[in-house]
């Protein structure tokens, strides 16, 4: 076995030295003597005769950090010290310090008199016109790094992303205010911005609701819930005035602004465009019914409170296939009203349940028909399809339970005729939330004290922008827009010169157009579409889809009112067969530019023949 030996212990360098210097100072029995320290010699420069001159005259500077303090008998002195380079290290010799004098409230200022010397400059924070730039970048809703990109590109310091972000929440809370509200602070909040304005376009809360745990109504049996609850509703008068042109009346519940995570309720109508017009933008502590009839309420009473009428009897409701608006709808306007159920919404809980269906080659063929069924023009012609539907069907019966109970009782008005010229999806609205989500919160979710001054901004913004003596004003149109495409489309439709066969009336004319491909139609055809008997779903559908029924008015200058029964018609309240028809009987002109007629041949393939000589025929 070889022989172990003991390892030496570790003594590092510093050690050593350290030790063989105390020997030496041992060994020689002296002490070094203290070196004098040198005093700054203080020159008086000016007296204020208020602390807060001295102080602004600090800030002003924006070179000097507090670093001591020191009470004498002439008065309290405040020390600083030059904060260009680092607060532990060789420091810069030029100081000031404040004489807060204890017989008065002067206050007199001192410096060293030297000369400020830097050996290593320390970074103060983000930069003034870098700061600047970014204030402004802010309120546009620039996201942060953009923010660094563009200061890059104007050639000014760029701060780091810590101290970007950094900047980013003090600026928060400096423009939002604290993060953090009581609900006392909600309800107090409610009431300052509770006055109605003068402009047309200044936000309110036009009405608002809190109920404390404890102090709500024992009797009521509609309160499930225990807690604290809010709601409120902002608008505009131009918003509300918006509610007595239109009988559409679009609702829905959005998340994901909010960091509570309460939803926000959005309600408005939509034109013939269909494009959105908010009536107003309510946040509530819940999504339910009572939530939902806050809202509806809030229309009507501000309506009212205008002094303007809405016609409540011909309302038709769009959402999606919620009960607590639809009970709320009812409770506030009444039950005799059209409910229209959103198309979409529908569509993909449908496609879900095809697993019902054992046999996944039928699920395409299921799907067509029912996307069939959607395009009924009338209540009647949808009755009679379900039922050869559900005939058809009849074998897949988990499928077709879920079917009925679902979709063919209270939330039936999933096909486009229910109404005329009534959207079948609520994709507008849902459109705007995106564009909240996407501009106005950048996809943060803010604390609710931060988002009440968003709502105003929000809904101050959707109030100036459908301000008609803006250049780029938001208009509600009440005739579909007809594109220089639609007039396209019209003119090429008329070129086809397809045989109708007309049925006139006394103020209007009915004509039966042939619809795809086909150029005829014959009478026999027209009376087994009016019919409408039908044995088998898939008769159904090669006859009733081959002929469309357009019905113009007799009067050509109200051509635009007409309606047909294709789908494109019912989707956009407009199509060719409308402007086609109008123009073939003179009622209007196509534009020059929808002429799309070549002019001359269409040129050969291959490189073009050289001219030839003159006097020959080419």
């Amino acid at each position: 076995m070889a022989q172990s030996q003991r390892v030496a212990q570790y003594i590092s360098d510093d050690e050593n030295d350290n030790e063989m210097e105390l020997e030496s100072s041992n060994s020689s029995g002296t002490v070094k003597p203290k070196t004098k320290q040198n005093r700054r010699k203080w020159f008086p420069i000016c007296t204020y005769y208020s602390k807060e001159g001295a102080i602004n005259k600090i800030k002003t500077d924006g070179i000097w950090s507090q670093s001591n303090t020191n009470t004498t008998s002439e008065g309290k002195r405040v020390y600083y010290r030059c904060n260009q380079v680092k607060r532990r290290g060789k420091q810069c010799p030029a100081a000031v310090h404040l004489l807060y004098h204890s017989e008065n409230d002067c206050v007199t200022m001192f410096e060293t008199g030297s000369d400020h010397f830097h050996d290593e400059l320390k970074s103060t924070g983000i930069n003034q016109q870098s700061r600047l730039l970014i204030d402004e970048l802010f309120r546009l809703k620039v996201r942060p790094k953009r923010m660094l990109e563009t200061l890059e590109e104007k050639g000014l310091p760029v701060p780091l992303r810590k101290q970007l972000s950094n900047y980013l929440v003090s600026l928060r809370k400096k423009l939002y205010g604290s993060p953090s509200i009581s609900l006392g602070e909600l309800e107090a909040w409610c009431q300052r911005n509770s006055i109605m304005p003068d402009e047309d376009d200044q936000p309110w809360v036009l009405r608002y609701q809190i109920e404390y745990e404890g102090e709500t109504d024992e009797d009521n049996e509609e309160d499930e819930d225990e807690g604290n609850k809010f709601r409120f509703f902002v608008t505009t008068k131009r918003l509300l005035f918006n509610a007595t042109i239109s009988k559409r009346i679009h609702t829905d519940a959005t998340y994901k602004l909010i960091w509570q995570g309460f939803p926000c309720l959005i309600i408005g109508t939509t034109d013939m465009t269909k494009q959105f017009h908010p009536y107003g933008f309510a946040v509530c502590s819940n999504e339910k019914e009572k939530d939902f009839k806050f809202i509806f309420t809030c229309i009507r009473d501000g309506i009212q409170d205008l002094d303007l009428e809405i016609n409540e009897q011909d309302l038709v409701l769009i959402a999606d296939g919620s009960d607590a608006i639809r009970n709320a709808f009812s409770a506030v306007f009444g039950s005799d009203h059209s409910m229209a159920m959103c198309w979409y919404h529908m569509r993909e809980r449908v496609v879900k349940k095809l697993c019902l269906i054992e046999d996944k080659d039928l699920h395409s063929e299921i799907m067509d028909d029912i996307d069939t069924l959607q395009l009924s023009k009338n209540k009647t012609i949808f009755d009679m399809a379900v039922k050869l539907f559900l005939k058809k069907w009849k074998s897949e019966e988990r499928f077709l339970d879920y079917f009925s109970s679902e979709w063919l009782g209270s939330k039936s008005g999933w096909y486009e005729g229910l109404e005329l010229n009534l959207p079948s999806t609520n994709n507008a609205l849902e459109a705007t939330n995106r564009v909240i989500k996407d501009e106005d919160t950048i996809r943060e979710r803010l604390p609710l004290s931060r988002f009440t001054v968003i709502v105003f901004e929000v809904v101050g913004k959707w109030s100036k922008e459908r301000n008609p003596t803006r250049v780029n004003a938001k208009k509600f149109e009440h005739e579909p827009t007809i594109t220089l495409a639609y007039w396209t489309d019209g003119y090429n439709w008329v070129k086809l010169n397809k045989e109708v066969i007309s049925i006139s009336k006394s103020d209007e004319t009915i004509y039966y157009i042939p619809g795809g491909e086909g150029t005829t139609i014959t009478e026999k055809e027209v009376k087994r579409y009016e019919n409408c008997r039908f044995n088998l779903f898939d008769t159904y559908k090669s006859v009733y889809f081959k002929i469309w029924c357009l019905c113009l008015s007799n009067n050509p200058e109200e051509w635009r009112a007409s309606t047909c029964t294709c789908p494109f018609f019912l989707k956009n309240y407009i199509c060719k067969h409308v402007i086609g028809m109008s123009i073939r009987l003179k009622y209007c002109k196509p534009p020059p530019e929808a002429k799309n007629v070549e002019i001359g041949t269409k040129r050969k393939r291959g490189r073009p023949s050289k001219a030839k000589k003159a006097l020959l025929l080419q």
